[in-house]
């Protein structure tokens, strides 16, 4: 499945559950993502199909935004720690998890980072396919 099918179902899905008939949402999107509203029908006339899928995706983002609010808080209870330690091993205790929460973090910033260089590198692969059809 490709990023642009995806922004389009999930807009379709969205807009829809916001309480907008589907044939005003189809006639929106027809514009917007330049499809035919026989190709917008007929993923609305699927949508068991891709719906799961889906949520799946807004599930994973949903779970990595409150994976990152509990990075944060380990993180700041860390520096706590560390602030108000009397021994050196607690300090460095404290350290340790810092840095590898730091590292889960960058972990989690790269992967986004990555979806969104995918995203662009597709959305300039149609640019040239459109500019070469144009030749």
């Amino acid at each position: 499945m490709n990023l642009k099918l995806l922004k389009r179902r999930a807009e379709m899905l969205d807009t829809v559950n916001k309480g907008f008939h589907p044939s005003a949402v189809v006639g929106q999107l027809v514009e917007k993502y330049g499809v035919s509203e026989r190709c917008l029908w007929s993923d609305w006339e699927r949508r068991e199909k891709w719906v799961p899928a889906l949520l799946g995706f807004e599930k994973f983002a949903s779970f990595a935004e409150s994976f990152e609010a509990k990075l944060n808080a380990v993180q700041k209870a860390a520096w706590s720690i560390y602030v108000h330690a009397d021994n050196d091993n607690a300090r460095v205790g404290a350290l340790k998890v810092v840095l590898d929460s730091l590292e889960v973090h960058s972990d989690i910033v790269l992967s986004r980072d990555i979806l969104m260089r995918l995203e662009r590198v597709e959305e300039l692969a149609e640019k040239r396919v459109l500019e070469k059809r144009k030749l």
